[in-house]
């Protein structure tokens, strides 16, 4: 049985919150999808050295951490949905902002702003919205499904968005702006949600470096480390190896299809296994699929270890965010959902400058950035039990 019959047969879509979410959630990833993987690869033929793009994303960190609990503080205001809502203007401000981005230097420091509000505003909205429409004892699954909607959009956007691009790169940001603007609308088909502030900014960072949650410090950096480099370094890695962006779109595309048929298996695991154990023997898969990359010198190659990195990513990835909505959700989550996103974008603004240091005076910089990556990647498994 397919993996969507076998989650209808569960009566996933019976609950009506998570319908809609997986309805946006699904519009929205296609759009981003379009453009996402080619925004450091656009800014490299706009003249940006590989250096320069690490500042950019340093620049996103930085505003991501200032405007942190402000942030929070906005979303308890308008409510989860009404924030991802509210986050849609300022991410089709970035995009459209990117086609003069070589046109002006300001852009190249306020753009980053733009996204840094995006994310704030979407991200802590779509986390408190699935945690509060998700069930404990079908969340691996549920966590799955979602999981599975996002890759089924994510396959064919790269490859869509490579020949979209090899023909306008402003036309690509036009089109995964009115996606994006047009996923909101789901969202609003059930009552609003909204969450009280009950505690500060001070609060916030003591807890994220606290003793008890030092093994989540040491999961959520691991995840923030290597997740940069797989957005920023990998993309132009490829395009150095494919030569093409329509090309670069289809190798990305065709990597993703073997983890697709993954997704249900390993959801209905991760609701019987141990999740922290289950997590553990992915991150040691996961590790091996950063290592290999350092060899991926072909697009062959590139297909072949990506599609294993890509599945072992789904063996760790699903029983990692299952297990952290668990934890959220039996504590206060909305101060566990902004304290895990501040935990995410220090550990980049710590580890970034070390990737532009490297990239700026030219030693093995792909080689010691996948190096990071697999290092970081074993953080995972130290997720607090």
């Amino acid at each position: 049985m397919t993996l969507i019959g076998n989650l209808i047969r569960l009566n996933f879509f019976k609950n009506k919150g998570l319908k809609e979410l997986y309805l946006a959630i699904f519009i929205m990833t296609f759009g981003e999808s379009l453009i996402n993987i080619f925004v450091p690869i656009y800014l490299y033929n706009k003249g940006f050295q590989i250096y320069e793009i690490l500042v950019f994303y340093f620049l996103l960190s930085l505003f991501f951490v200032f405007f942190a609990y402000h942030g929070a503080r906005i979303v308890a205001k308008v409510g989860n949905k009404h924030a991802i809502l509210l986050s849609t203007p300022f991410l089709i401000f970035y995009y459209v902002g990117l086609i003069f981005i070589d046109q002006s230097v300001t852009l190249f420091f306020i753009l980053p702003l733009f996204l840094a509000l995006r994310m704030i505003l979407f991200n802590y909205g779509n986390h408190l919205t699935f945690i509060n429409n998700s069930e404990k004892e079908k969340r691996g699954r549920e966590v799955s499904f979602l999981g599975a909607l996002s890759l089924i959009a994510t396959i064919s956007a790269p490859y869509v968005g490579g020949i979209i691009a090899s023909v306008n790169f402003s036309l690509l940001f036009i089109v995964s702006s009115f996606l994006i603007l047009l996923s909101s609308v789901p969202l609003f088909l059930s009552s609003e949600k909204y969450e009280k502030i009950n505690f500060t900014n001070k609060l916030l960072l003591k807890k994220a470096f606290s003793k008890e949650d030092r093994g989540n410090l040491i999961s959520f950096g691991g995840y923030a480390g290597e997740v940069i480099v797989n957005r920023t370094v990998w993309p132009i890695f490829i395009i150095l190896v494919v030569e093409t962006v329509d090309r670069t779109g289809l190798v990305i595309s065709l990597s993703m299809v073997i983890s697709l048929f993954a997704f249900y298996a390993i959801g209905k695991l991760t609701d019987k296994m141990n999740k922290v154990k289950l997590l553990k023997i992915g991150s040691f898969l996961y590790f091996f699929g950063w290592i290999a990359r350092i060899f991926a010198d072909t697009s062959t190659r590139i297909i072949i270890i990506d599609s294993y990195k890509n599945l072992s990513s789904k063996i760790l990835r699903l029983p990692w965010s299952a297990h952290s909505y668990d934890i959220a959700a039996r504590s206060n989550y909305f101060e566990f959902i902004v304290a895990r996103e501040i935990i995410f974008n220090l550990t980049r603004i710590s580890f970034l400058p070390l990737l532009i240091y490297f990239f700026f005076i030219d030693f093995h910089p792909f080689l010691i950035s996948f190096i990071f990556a697999s290092v970081f990647s074993l953080g995972y498994g130290f997720i607090k039990k």
